[in-house]
């Protein structure tokens, strides 16, 4: 039993030293080698507009991703929700959060309050998910009800610019 199993963790730590040398050869054949970045300034002024464009946000920022809500590459076949009907969410927010990959209200009424406090902080919205009951007003319009709020921007009556 011991032989059999001394035998084992031979063959282990053999193919563990196969595979590092393999992989050795081939990072060491490919040419190409990892050169960071002299600039440790993550601020949207130092990327220019063809990166940004290319860069998701969530990298351009230092900001925790362990609490970041589930997010979609881009919105459904039926299109996008308008969220300026979510009080606290205007053009700026909205065109914010569609970078982040948020488009539809179920995604807002499924946030935590951990996605929440992640969402405020990395959009730099102090308390304004929260205090304007984001998530609330999200779960009522994905039933497709309207809030007081939503009627008014649907009206008109409520500049969301």
């Amino acid at each position: 039993m011991i032989e059999t199993a001394s035998l084992i963790v031979t063959n282990l730590i053999i193919a563990a030293l196969i595979g590092m040398i393999i992989g050795y050869l081939i990072g060491k054949n490919s040419g190409g080698t990892y050169k960071p970045s002299k600039n440790t300034d993550n601020t949207d002024e130092n990327i220019d507009s063809k990166s940004k464009s290319s860069v998701n946000p969530i990298f351009r920022k230092n900001s925790s991703v362990d609490n970041k809500p589930l997010i979609l590459s881009s919105p459904r076949p039926s299109g996008k929700d308008n969220l300026t009907k979510i009080k606290g969410i205007d053009l700026k927010v909205e065109k914010d959060l569609n970078k982040l990959g948020i488009f539809h209200f179920n995604q807002i009424a499924a946030w935590s309050n951990k996605n929440c406090d992640w969402i405020e902080e990395f959009l730099s919205l102090q308390g304004c998910a929260k205090k304007n009951q984001w998530i609330e007003q999200a779960k009522i319009l994905e039933t497709g009800k309207e809030t007081v709020y939503s009627q008014k921007v649907e009206n008109g009556e409520v500049d969301v610019s």
